[in-house]
């Protein structure tokens, strides 16, 4: 595999992963649920799923 073969399977994969946290967000939103996130140092919090969502395309995270 060449430098740029390999440049472009990891950006695949990153774009699949993008897709599928947004395609789970708006899902969870929908249905009124909420996600897990942690802080930096484990301790794990929730937060309603639409406001996840809200922060992810406004942020691209």
């Amino acid at each position: 595999m060449t430098a740029q073969e390999h440049k472009d399977f990891i950006e695949n994969i990153q774009r699949a992963l993008e897709i599928s946290a947004e395609k789970t967000l708006r899902r969870k939103a929908a249905l009124g649920e909420s996600v897990v996130y942690a802080h930096p140092d484990g301790t794990p919090y929730t937060m309603p799923a639409a406001e996840a969502l809200e922060h992810y395309l406004t942020s691209g995270e």
